[in-house]
Parts: C-alpha cells; structure tokens; sequence
C-alpha cells in the first residue's frame, strides 16, 4: 500500500517511536502516552491505535507467548520519518493534484508564473535530486 493517512494521534505515537531506534514493548508506549500519563488514553484506545498503526504498515508488531490474552505485544517502526514523508507527499500530489508535479507546483505558487530566479533554483534542485 502506497498511501499511508495517520491520524494525529498515530502521528504523535510515531514521532515518538522515531526518537529511538529500538522495539518498544507495549508497557513502553502505555507508560508514554497511557492513564496516568498528561494524555491519559485507555488501554482500548491505545490498542486501537497501535493496531490501525499496523494495518496501516507505520509499525510492526512482534508476539510473544501462546495465549491470545497473555501474548507480550513489541512494536518497531516500519517507516523512518522520510520514507513517511515521500508516502504522504505522494498521497497529497496523487489526491489533489491527479499526480501531477506541475499542477502541485502551480498551486503552491498561487498560480502565478515563477521568476527566473525561482526557475533557476528549482531547476538546480532537481538536477540535485
């Protein structure tokens, strides 16, 4: 799946993840951002998060244990923060723009012509890329 739309809530989950490169146990993240916490989401909602996180592909999540109630549940991210922002960037261009850059670039300069000065640093930057 290309397109990846988290909500802001996700967002703050994975901003969070992305400070350490390291698996997270689920006690990590409820001591983060759990009852008791300045955010004080429920275990419920915390769950949910976590699982749209995964369907979504941003983090993978690692079982430990045979029970389905006694699992230990760890989760890595899936994505760096740049592989997320080239997902979400094309997301926005596919979505608004019908994929086209020239369109993207005409709105973002409220549709006016660019200058030659604009033109030249942007032709720069693409040779560069």
């Amino acid at each position: 799946m290309d397109e990846i739309i988290l909500s802001d809530s996700e967002k703050e989950i994975l901003e969070w993840m992305w400070q350490e490169d390291k698996e997270y146990s689920y006690r990590d993240i409820a001591l983060q951002f759990g009852e008791g916490t300045e955010k004080g989401w429920k275990k419920q909602t915390l769950s949910t998060f976590l699982t749209r996180m995964e369907q979504k592909g941003a983090i993978s999540v690692r079982c430990e244990g045979e029970e389905r109630f006694k699992k230990k549940r760890y989760f890595t991210v899936a994505l760096n923060r740049r592989q997320y922002e080239r997902k979400r960037a094309k997301t926005l261009l596919d979505s608004y723009f019908n994929g086209s850059l020239n369109q993207f670039m005409t709105a973002l300069n409220g549709g006016e012509r660019l200058s030659s000065d604009e033109a030249d640093e942007l032709r720069k930057f693409l040779e560069d890329a």
